[in-house]
């Protein structure tokens, strides 16, 4: 003989409603009982308390004694909860690791029978429904309160800004830090080099002392130091006061960029002009500088097997270039990019647009019209137009078919390109300094406007960055 245990809930504007008195409710789940021959093992009553929750103290009673009953009884599907996704949770997550069975008497909604099961696919697509309009309403208040310009605060306030009353305030000690950070890093020095010079000079910030570089790479990717405060798509400018100025920031944006791309995560700083920047032409491998003598030449690994790991092709025989010839003939295309932007902008219109394509169209047509026809059936259902059994058959194909699709949906890629605007700011402000600029910072503008440099025999090809 099965042990049920009744479960009996009433909010206050309900308590007087006929059916729905804890009264009323126990004595029709007791009929049923006996109708069923079922054993009633304890009765759980939650008076006086909403069903938008679980926190209320007989539901939380009869979670933790799931080992006396056999199944739980309730007089209707919203006397356990009213939440899609709490329900999901307590049948899902609470009664079945338990083999605990659920039944519904009003709807004979009963989790160990076929419709059963596949209401509790139904309540799946239900529950995540409902998870994503909670997430959309919380989302809407957060954007409502960037637009004002408030921080949305949590754990994580930058360093180099203290949080009061939903404002960001520069703190001084931590702000020079954040200075000398980006002053550092756009002067050539790779993030570890950073981190090591601000451990030497001993600074700490709010959540520890420098032990990693990665607190520097943060910082250096963060435009809340321009003043700026994002959230999602909304940028509010000027929401508090700035640490570094916007220009600094895009620098170290390409600065970083260019990084990435040549070097990896672990980017490093050399101490020549081009190293890092020269592909061979022929077998794809590295050039570095070396010196020999009164001359320093520029060379493929693969040629002088220098370094076993670096050789691409033993064969290759690709021109050996002397700097004092190849150096000048780099320098003299940078000086003519510098005097005449249009050629980016030739470069960057010349080149095919890349559009992402949208390989989900069709999946995600259907699954709308899955959830529609979901929607239908459940309101046939409501007015008893449908018998259970069929509804259920039907919802759990449909679910079946969405769950399918779910999973068929293919990433979009955004397109990954720099704005000519971007562009003719960065030559513009290098054509101001290149005649005075030294190794590093030529260096520094190299990284930003240079691909990689392609030598094939004698033909010396720019590759450039946008």
């Amino acid at each position: 003989m099965r042990r049920a245990a009744l479960y009996i809930r009433v909010s206050t504007l309900e308590q007087a409603q006929e059916g729905y008195s804890v009264g009323e409710q126990k004595e029709r789940l007791i009929a049923y009982c006996k109708a069923q021959d079922w054993i009633i093992a304890d009765i759980y009553v939650d008076g006086g308390y909403t069903g938008s929750n679980l926190k209320r103290p007989g539901i939380q009673k009869l979670i933790t004694e799931t080992d006396k009953f056999d199944l739980v009884l309730v007089y209707k599907l919203d006397r356990l909860s009213r939440s899609q996704r709490d329900t999901l949770y307590l049948i899902e997550e609470v009664f079945r690791p338990n083999s605990v069975d659920f039944v519904s008497m009003q709807e004979s909604f009963d989790t160990s029978s076929p419709f059963g099961k596949a209401m509790i696919g139904l309540l799946a697509v239900f529950a995540q429904l409902e998870r994503e309009q909670i997430k959309e309403r919380t989302w809407m208040g957060r954007v409502a309160r960037a637009k004002t310009g408030l921080y949305h605060g949590g754990g994580n306030i930058p360093i180099g800004y203290d949080y009061s009353d939903g404002k960001l305030t520069i703190n001084p000690y931590e702000a020079e830090q954040v200075r000398k950070i980006f002053e550092w890093y756009l002067s050539g020095l790779s993030l570890k080099a950073v981190t090591d010079r601000l451990q030497d000079e001993g600074y700490t910030n709010k959540y520890s002392s420098y032990s990693s570089w990665s607190s520097v790479r943060n910082i250096l990717e963060n435009e809340t130091y321009t003043g700026k405060m994002r959230f999602g798509e909304i940028v509010v400018e000027h929401a508090h006061d700035a640490i570094i100025s916007e220009e600094q920031f895009n620098a170290a944006q390409v600065l970083r960029g260019k990084r990435r791309e040549q070097f990896g995560s672990n980017a490093f700083q050399s101490k020549h002009l081009l190293t890092g920047l020269m592909f061979c032409g022929h077998c794809g491998g590295r050039y570095y500088l070396r010196n020999s003598g009164k001359y320093s030449y520029y060379a493929c690994y693969s040629r002088t097997k220098q370094i076993k790991s670096m050789v691409k092709d033993p064969d290759c025989k690709n021109k050996i270039w002397k700097a004092q010839d190849l150096e000048p003939q780099i320098e003299s295309q940078i000086r003519e990019l510098l005097r005449s932007p249009q050629i980016a902008k030739d470069i960057i219109e010349s080149r095919p647009k890349s559009v992402p394509v949208n390989q989900n169209t069709d999946i995600e047509k259907r699954i709308r019209e899955i959830d529609k026809q979901i929607g239908k059936l459940m309101e046939l259902y409501q007015r008893e137009d449908m018998p259970p059994e069929l509804l259920g058959e039907r919802i759990n194909k449909l679910y079946g078919e969405r769950t399918a699709l779910q999973s068929a949906l293919v990433p979009v890629a955004e397109p990954d390109t720099m704005p000519f605007d971007l562009v003719e700011e960065l030559i513009a402000d290098a054509a101001q300094i290149w005649d005075f600029a030294d190794e590093s910072q030529k260096r520094r503008i190299m990284q930003s406007l240079i691909s990689r440099i392609i030598l094939t025999d004698d033909e010396v090809k720019i590759e450039w960055a946008f």
